[in-house]
């Protein structure tokens, strides 16, 4: 009986199906019930996040509204669970026909679309009550401490000190946004650095953000300045980056600095989280800086800030500061002629008596100073402070009164690279080797190197360059970057000799168009646009075109039209493609160029290198680091075709493998042709292929190298006193040294390596034992170690005096950073310094359980700690330095962060957590 009721059953079901599908008018709705029932899913999930968000902003949850709302939000969770239990229980569409046809309570996709209405009307009642909750001014937590409290701040917060209380007070107020504003060159960006530098004394902040907007800034460009300063990946479209900068700072407090800001910037498309203000229990200000006070007010700054030149006294105290008292008051009629002529040409502009003021810090006698008078009041064109022409005739002044034509040349070129931009000082220095600025030193590029530097030294005594920042450290300021401030920028620009064409920067979607640009420019610089379209014919402005140099650098799209213009360049003696998006095949229109010394092709995804390349006989520097393949063929006879050759750096960028014949056909030439390179970076497979080299010096100079595999070597020769008769040629000159994949189980560095200054080592899984003398560590200023398993400590880092950046990862039988005395290290009761760290980073050392296990390290110049994967790291032994509240940014996990043990809360005060 039961089996024929089954069969009938079944029989109806079958045939009512058969109906539906044939009259189309039942079938539809059981066709959409997965759809509806996902809608639902979709709507409820949606909500929840309101509720979160509803939550996060503490708005009144007691109120009988709020609750009553927070009561149905339940409610619509729960009824989802009902409708996808019934959901799932039916997925054969015939169970699902008996339930739309024979159950009173409707079927489920009925079910779902009347629950969907229900969460949207829901999802709007939530709307109301967050714009309620906005409109309702939120108090952000109180300072910290009161900004005139704060002691130890730097010398130039001086005569800036009112206008950084005034900033400071802005932190704990309701206003969102903070207006800087006035003349060029009167100390806005000054006032932005002092505040980024002790902000975390006053306030807590995630993340405090200074990026520079400056003259044609775009989103993308703020974008990528964000992102740098964030250490955040690059997205391949703005609408990407907005939404990743979006999700990475939603949830955190931040304080965004705007320097430079010349139009009004649309920072929701940049991906900054709005509203400003409070905003879910977060702090979210922002302050810009400008020279319109009405921009400020377009950016929406309720309250701003006039920056006024200094008063007579101030302006003294500055400019005597930067010449030196006893330059000055070494005879009274300097004194006189200081400070009532020569200081008040400057106006009380911060800039100016700065730039002035160290200018004239060589002046020795009242005829110098005389004369220097008389130079500067014929170039005061201008009497209003700040003005273009003011400040461009006083820069101009302190160009004049550089020590030698090659300090000037050099200060000149610095205006190529995009206005406010973070310099590497090594960048600085490889383009002026390039270019020719630097006298010849006999093809020693180490010499080179340090008389560049000490080029930028004078330059920075001269206050005409200033200490940059660098973002990949998060040290700010940085002893490796420098920038030029835009008013001196303008000014180097008006100086140049012959005709510059300079687009750096600009947000340039294509080349310049006008003719006029082009023709009988010099030097060309259009680094870090988005150049992506070029003329279809070279018959275009580019064909009025011929430059001795090119900086194309960092268009990472930049078209094959461009590179086919470029071959018609024939004057080119200096060009830089580094991140330019070359793929694949090398662009033979470079071979074109016969004239060519300096070629820079790094970061790009180059397979091999052509024969014609030997073409550029007169090619002196040769760079191409990075490179994104794992195999680049160099075809036999090419190193030795470039007879000029001085600098060859040749690596890729993975740590895995490279061509089997990339290596033997550089040393093969080096070798048979006697060939001489001043500098020389190459991967490595062998010591025998070291000690190639090694017999190649002094004329073959090996300044990097990478080496990988190794195979069969149970120690690190390279670094050993006791194989220097055969390496010292390589020892010598050796700057950087990298080792992958290798089975080296020991290292002793006891021989003398007096340049070496960048250590990396990777999947070294044997190593067991490392044991470094002052001569091989005095240089080192950063160490770099992952996944080194055997390693339980590494003691031997806390006697380098020079080392700035230790990172460490994947060591996972690390058990503690620094060993005790039994180790090489110190007593417990000694503090165990490291002068120069500014970056720590611990990741993925789940056997770490102490920096040291006894004792205090001292860290005066930390600025960055990371740490992630250190489960059993329970305790930071910092000594504090005087004034470092607040100066540490320490990016950790939050459980971890509350665990932290401290010796007492003023150790705990120098950091500022991102978690």
């Amino acid at each position: 009986m039961e089996l024929q009721l089954a069969a009938v059953l079944g029989s109806l079901a079958l045939g009512g199906a058969v109906l539906v599908l044939f009259f189309g008018k039942w079938w539809q709705p059981l066709a959409d019930t997965d759809r509806r029932v996902k809608e639902l899913a979709d709507a409820v999930e949606a909500l929840l996040r309101q509720r979160a968000e509803v939550l996060g902003h503490d708005t009144s949850p007691a109120s009988d509204p709020v609750r009553a709302w927070l009561r149905r939000v339940q409610e619509a969770q729960d009824e989802l669970a009902s409708i996808k239990e019934r959901h799932d229980g039916g997925q054969l569409y015939v169970v699902r026909l008996l339930q739309y046809l024979f159950l009173p309570t409707g079927p489920v996709a009925g079910l779902a679309e009347q629950q969907l209405k229900a969460v949207r009307a829901l999802r709007e009642q939530g709307a109301a009550i967050l714009e309620a909750a906005l409109a309702t001014p939120q108090e952000p937590p109180p300072l910290l401490c009161d900004p005139e409290e704060l002691r130890d701040l730097p010398a130039e917060a001086g005569p800036a000190r009112a206008y950084l209380n005034e900033a400071l007070r802005f932190l704990g107020d309701r206003d969102a946004a903070l207006g800087f504003w006035g003349a060029g060159g009167v100390g806005k960006t000054t006032a932005l650095k002092l505040v980024r530098e002790v902000c975390g004394r006053v306030a807590r902040f995630d993340h405090v953000l200074l990026v520079a907007a400056s003259r044609d800034c775009t989103v993308a460009k703020l974008q990528r300045e964000v992102v740098s300063v964030l250490g955040l990946r690059d997205a391949p479209t703005e609408q990407a980056q907005a939404a990743g900068i979006l999700s990475f700072l939603r949830d955190k407090s931040f304080l965004l600095l705007l320097d430079g800001v010349w139009e009004r910037l649309d920072l929701e498309r940049v991906g900054i989280p709005q509203p400003l203000g409070m905003a879910n229990g977060k702090v979210r200000k922002v302050i810009v800086a400008s020279r319109s006070e009405a921009l400020c007010a377009d950016m929406g700054c309720r309250s701003k800030i006039k920056m006024e030149c200094f008063n007579e006294e101030d302006a003294w105290r500055l400019f005597e500061a930067n010449v030196g008292g006893d330059a000055i008051h070494r005879h009274t009629e300097i004194l006189t002629l200081a400070r009532q002529q020569v200081a008040a040409e400057c106006k009380g502009l911060p800039l100016a008596l700065v730039t002035v003021g160290r200018a004239m810090s060589n002046k020795r006698t009242a005829d110098e100073w005389a004369d220097a008078l008389d130079a500067l009041k014929p170039s005061q064109l201008s009497t209003t402070p700040g003005s273009d022409k003011s400040t461009h005739a006083l820069v101009k002044f302190c160009y004049d009164n550089l020590e030698s034509d090659t300090a000037r040349d050099c200060f000149l070129t610095c205006a190529l690279w995009p206005e406010d931009h973070n310099i590497s000082k090594d960048e600085l220095v490889q383009s002026w080797i390039g270019l020719g600025l630097l006298p010849d030193l006999a093809g020693d590029i180490d010499e080179a190197h340090r008389f560049g530097h000490s080029v930028i030294a004078i330059l920075v005594a001269a206050r005409l360059l200033e200490a940059g920042d660098n973002h990949r450290y998060n040290m700010f300021p940085s002893d490796t970057h420098v920038r030029l401030h835009d008013v001196v920028r303008d000014a180097a620009l008006r100086f140049a000799p012959g005709k510059w064409l300079v687009r750096a920067g600009a947000g340039l979607r294509e080349p310049p168009r006008e003719e006029a640009l082009w023709r009988g420019a010099r030097r060309v610089s259009l680094m870090h646009n988005s150049i992506e379209d070029a003329p279809a014919k070279a018959g275009s402005a580019l064909a009025e075109a011929q430059p001795t140099s090119l900086m194309l650098q960092c268009n990472r799209a930049l078209p094959k039209r461009m590179l086919q213009a470029i071959q018609h360049f024939t004057k080119l003696t200096y060009l830089d493609l580094e991140d330019t998006g070359i793929q694949d095949a090398f662009p033979m229109e470079i071979c074109c160029l016969v004239n060519l010394e300096y070629l820079n092709l790094s970061k790009n995804r180059i397979l091999s290198l052509p024969v014609e390349l030997g073409n550029l006989s007169q090619l002196k520097y040769f760079y191409l680091r990075d490179n994104y393949y794992i195999q680049i063929t160099i075809p036999p006879g090419l190193v030795s075709r470039l007879g000029k050759l001085q600098v060859l750096e040749v690596f890729t960028a993975s740590i895995v493998s490279v061509a089997d014949d990339y290596v033997s056909p550089v040393i093969d030439d080096l070798e048979s042709s006697g060939a001489r390179v001043a500098s020389l970076g190459i991967w490595l497979d062998t010591t025998r292929d070291v000690e190639r080299l090694a017999r190649l010096a002094p004329g073959v100079r090996a300044r990097s190298l990478h080496l990988r595999k190794l195979d069969g070597t149970r120690a690190l020769p390279l670094l050993s006193a006791e194989h220097t008769p055969e390496l010292g040629g390589v020892q010598e000159s050796l700057r950087e040294l990298v080792v992958y994949s290798s089975d080296v189980e020991e290292i002793v560095a006891d021989a003398h390596v007096p340049g070496l200054e960048v250590i990396k080592f990777g999947f070294l899984t044997k190593l067991r034992a490392m044991a470094w003398s002052l001569a091989a560590a005095s240089n080192l200023r950063e160490v770099a170690m992952g996944a080194c398993h055997s390693l339980t400590h590494l003691t031997w880092v806390q006697h380098l005096p020079c080392l700035e950046s230790l990172n460490l990862s994947g060591c996972n039988g690390l058990m503690r950073l620094l060993g005790g005395a039994e180790d090489g290290g110190s007593a417990a009761e000694e503090v165990v310094l490291f002068p120069r760290l500014r970056l720590l980073a611990l990741l993925g050392l789940p056997k770490l359980e102490a920096v040291r296990v006894e004792g205090e390290c001292a860290f005066p110049e930390l600025r960055r700690v990371q740490t992630r994967g250190c489960p059993r790291l329970k305790r930071i032994p910092l000594r504090p330095a005087r004034g470092q509240q607040g100066t540490v940014r320490i990016e950790c996990d939050k459980h971890w962060w509350n665990a932290l043990q401290w010796a007492g809360e003023d150790a705990k005060a120098c950091f500022v957590p991102v978690l």
